[in-house]
């Protein structure tokens, strides 16, 4: 049995994405090295790759190898860690690529097992990170969700209830690029896990049985301290606000789906913006926070100082706030009768959902008012669609709402000292954003380790971070 210490972890970089054949290798804090073949990765390891989920599990063996991980095993990937660490993808090779990505990866991971370990002390590591996503490997941490049963069940599904994400249908400028700003991963997790939640049992209910007429439905629903998934029908919506809220657009143009079905949460919010028919509704029992219930594991890494100062542990709260929308675990779902369908979220993922939509909607609609194209939106982050003069501005102005960049789409001198970073979100992220915007990614890669570093020299640790900070400021002086 391998312990923590003993289990590695590493980034492959195959030659083909969608096969795994010759490519690069490389552990945590090794050199990269060349091989021929996924048969020549060493066993002790688990390989984060750069295979996609759909080649991965369906179109190669790759799946095959217990030890391979697909490219969105993380909520990043591998590519995106490039991104987010200030390297374009295209302008490394694939030794660096190797090396930097299994380093992010290790830590990850290790602040992942760090959290699973407190909460399920006799796992074995080997036990703990099997499913196809971090997300799934972390579902077990959380208490006991309610998922829809019998035709309930039948509505609690992408397109349906939710989007994973919103695609708008506003016009790019001719020659624009996509930036991407996004909520503080940390400070967003805990937001998103603090949204109420219903509990069950549900009881669905026709618009005739709330005993008001259709005018006053909306009202009363709106109103009900009771949580209530609403079947609407959007009558019409402010034109400024449609394209961006986007009720109904498809994600995946073969799956083209009438959305119907709504959360308390994002109901609330849409009928601020619409006119809205209530058809029937799912009536639940009560409201829930779920916070003070989860393991004092997750609570304590969630309410850590140091854990908002670290994008590694950002990378881990996220996944821990969208495991809560997976769908049930089949292992403990029970044997399906012929003709159910299976929810694929439950009633708390969807107000999760809910959340994410009415939150980042906002921050979406506040972008487009000061003139800025929003392509997409959801799961924390907004994509706009920018000419290269307009990017400093968009940065500058999403500072201002509580997003951070990404750091290689900030342009070299665009904040030339913290003085220029206008930061108005979370407090906690302050720092975490400043440092983004000035592109110091020694610092940041410093901060990214606290959360490993031993309670023993964390102390000393901090006090060289420290320093290199005093000196970042003298320098700007």
């Amino acid at each position: 049995m391998a312990s923590a210490s003993e289990r590695k972890f590493g980034l492959v970089y195959f030659d083909d994405e969608q096969e795994p054949g010759a490519g690069w290798a490389a552990v945590a804090g090794e050199p990269a090295k060349r091989i021929m073949g996924s048969n020549e990765l060493a066993t002790d390891t688990l390989w984060w790759t750069n295979i996609q989920y759909g080649h991965f599990y369906r179109r190669s063996e790759a799946f095959r190898n217990p030890n391979l991980r697909h490219d969105k095993y993380l909520v990043v990937s591998p590519k995106d860690c490039l991104r987010e660490w200030g390297h374009n993808p295209d302008a490394v090779d694939a030794p660096f690529t190797c090396s930097f990505g299994a380093r992010c990866f290790d830590r990850i991971m290790r602040i992942a097992w760090n959290i699973v370990s407190e909460v399920h002390p006799k796992m074995r590591i080997e036990e703990a990170f099997t499913g196809k996503t971090l997300r799934e490997d972390m579902r077990s941490l959380f208490p006991e969700l309610e998922y829809p049963k019998g035709a309930a069940a039948t509505l609690m599904k992408s397109g349906t209830a939710w989007e994973e994400f919103t695609p708008t249908s506003v016009r790019s400028p001719r020659g624009a690029k996509f930036v991407v700003l996004r909520r503080p991963r940390m400070s967003y997790a805990n937001e998103m896990l603090q949204t109420p939640v219903p509990r069950g049992p549900f009881v669905h209910r026709m618009r005739r049985d709330l005993k008001v007429d259709a005018a006053g439905a909306p009202e009363h629903v709106k109103r009900s301290e009771q949580p209530c998934m609403v079947e609407v029908t959007v009558k019409s919506m402010q034109p400024e606000v449609a394209p961006i809220y986007g009720f109904g657009a498809a994600v995946d143009k073969d799956k083209r789906i009438s959305r119907s079905w709504v959360a308390h949460p994002e109901f609330i919010l849409l009928t601020r913006l619409a006119d809205v028919e209530v058809r029937s509704v799912y009536m639940g029992r009560e409201y829930w926070g779920m916070m003070p219930d989860l393991p004092d594991a997750i609570q304590g890494f969630l309410s850590n100082k140091h854990s908002d100062l670290s994008w590694s542990a950002g990378v881990v709260a996220e996944s821990l706030w969208r495991a809560v929308p997976l769908g049930e675990d089949k292992s403990k779902a029970g044997p399906m009768r012929e003709g159910e369908e299976r929810a694929q979220t439950s009633w708390q993922g969807a107000w999760i959902r809910a959340a994410d939509k009415s939150t980042m909607f906002l921050c979406s609609m506040r972008l487009s008012e000061l003139g800025y194209a929003v392509s997409s939106y959801g799961l924390g982050w907004v994509r706009c669609s920018v000419t290269e003069e307009e990017v400093p501005n968009l940065l500058k102005d999403g500072l201002s709402l509580g997003l951070v960049p990404v750091v290689s789409e900030v342009p070299e001198g665009t904040f030339r000292n913290l003085r220029e970073i206008n930061w108005q979100g979370d407090d906690k992220a302050r720092n975490l954003a400043s440092l983004t915007c000035m592109r110091n990614t020694d610092i940041l890669w410093m901060l990214d380790f606290i959360p490993l570093v031993p309670q023993a020299r964390r102390g000393e640790y901090l006090k060289r971070v420290q320093e290199r900070w005093n000196k970042t400021v003298a320098a700007q002086a």
